[in-house]
């Protein structure tokens, strides 16, 4: 596997550095640079034919000596959250082979990486200080079209057709997804949804908001079964919980990162309150996890009861959403 390493990289490395070999397939290529944030080196790592990437924060001296195991598992871990099976995942490591450190392929690379470092910068204020893979940003930083060969195209699906390209007739996509039971309290409407586990809080609102037919003309919150602020079970993410005012609620910025995922292995049971005056409570379950061969967005596939005073499109129930 080569790794174009900028100068200040190879600065921090202290690595034995080749010339890069341009013949060698950009699938299996990386590109790797080293910035500041937040006063803590970090190092940005990004696939030279999908220009998808990742961080790994808080380097010190003390991980030069790891920096190969390092890499690559933040490699598995960037490509398991954007959807590649794990046996792809370690089929493509095989056939990478040993990491090389490499001058950079060429200037496209560089600029590329450049503009990643920027968006990086973007996200600094919601580094998590105890991570050391962000993986809360890991869609975040890769959600912005980018320009190659003259078109633009989304990095992460760039990312799925090239494994889907290498690997012909294989099973490349395993997305995990959640079967949700969300009941609306004190009332007999009931929806189950199938949702990608990377799904954001934030995503699973608007879900909600479309599956209840609200309107988000109000407040709204998300808590915990016992009805606690849900940054108590993951004080990681406290830091980014606001004062709030009447325009949005204080855990609005939490719930952009926290996902489904994460929630629902460690709680199995949420509630989400729409309307703090109507107080319209939903009861969130984690039926079962399924795995998917496809990279799906939500859907409903189970809807019982309408809503008052609100009436209920149940077509919803048919369809994505």
């Amino acid at each position: 596997m080569q790794i174009g390493c900028t100068k200040k990289l190879q600065e921090f490395l202290k690595k034995d550095i080749i010339q890069a070999d341009q013949d060698v397939d950009p699938f299996y290529t990386w590109s790797a640079s080293i910035m500041i944030v937040n006063r803590r080196r970090t190092i940005v790592v990004l696939h030279d034919e999908s220009r998808c990437g990742f961080v790994l924060y808080g380097m010190t001296s003390r991980h030069i000596r790891e920096i190969d195991h390092i890499i690559q598992t933040g490699i598995c871990d960037m490509l398991e959250a954007h959807g590649i099976s794990t046996a792809i995942i370690e089929r493509y490591l095989q056939e990478c082979g040993r990491i090389s450190y490499t001058t950079p392929r060429h200037r496209d690379t560089v600029a590329h990486l450049n503009y990643f470092c920027e968006q990086v910068s973007f996200f600094s204020e919601v580094f998590i200080p105890v991570r050391q893979f962000q993986s809360h940003l890991v869609q975040a930083l890769n959600e912005d079209l980018i320009k190659i060969d003259g078109e633009y195209v989304d990095p992460r699906e760039k990312l799925r057709e090239s494994f889907v390209e290498h690997y012909p007739g294989q099973s490349v996509i395993s997305r995990k997804m959640a079967i949700l039971d969300i009941k609306l309290v004190g009332t007999s409407c009931f929806r189950r949804i199938r949702i990608p586990s990377h799904y954001s809080l934030m995503q699973l609102h608007w879900v909600i908001q479309t599956l209840f037919s609200w309107k988000d003309a109000h407040l709204h919150v998300f808590e915990t079964e016992d009805g606690l602020s849900l940054d108590i079970d993951f004080p990681e993410y406290s830091f980014l919980v606001s004062e709030g005012d009447w325009e949005q609620s204080a855990e609005a910025p939490m719930e952009r990162y926290l996902s489904v995922g994460e929630v629902f292995e460690k709680s199995k049971t949420i509630q989400y309150i729409y309307d703090l005056g109507e107080y319209w409570m939903h009861r969130i379950t984690l039926a079962y996890w399924e795995e998917g061969t496809k990279n799906s967005a939500a859907s409903c596939i189970l809807g019982m009861g309408t809503i008052q005073p609100q009436e209920v499109d149940l077509d919803l129930c048919n369809g994505n959403v």
